[in-house]
Parts: structure tokens; sequence; C-alpha cells
């Protein structure tokens, strides 16, 4: 059985940019889809502005460190 990849910083870009286009662009029949799509495009672009931002070493006051998974 193969190893999984260990994602880079721009592999976690690339997937949260192929996120973002995919759920852009739809045609939803609620409001209450029209909303949470909204909502999720939102943080996705919000997601990729801040790994940009990390990656380029702006510190932002106020912001820690993510917690690292054990």
């Amino acid at each position: 059985m193969s190893e999984k990849k260990v994602l880079s910083d721009d592999d976690v870009y690339e997937l949260l940019h192929q996120a973002y286009l995919l759920l852009s662009n739809k045609t939803v029949a609620t409001e209450m889809g029209r909303s949470v799509l909204a909502t999720a495009i939102r943080d996705l672009d919000i997601l990729q502005k801040a790994l940009i931002i990390m990656k380029e070493g702006t510190t932002l006051e106020g912001v820690t460190e993510p917690p690292q998974p054990s």
C-alpha cells in the first residue's frame, strides 16, 4: 500500500483554489443553499489569502500559529 503524499504549502493552496473554482458560478435552488455556498466560497478565498500572507512571512497582530497535529 502506498503512503499518502505529504502536502506542501503550494499543494494546500492549489487544493483550496480547486475547491473555490468547483463551488463558484453555481446556480442554487434555495436561499439557504445559496447562503451556505456563498459563505464557503468567501471562506476559501480568505484561507487562500491567509496562506499567501503566511508564506510571505507577514505577521498579523493578534494572530497566533495554528496548533500542529500530533
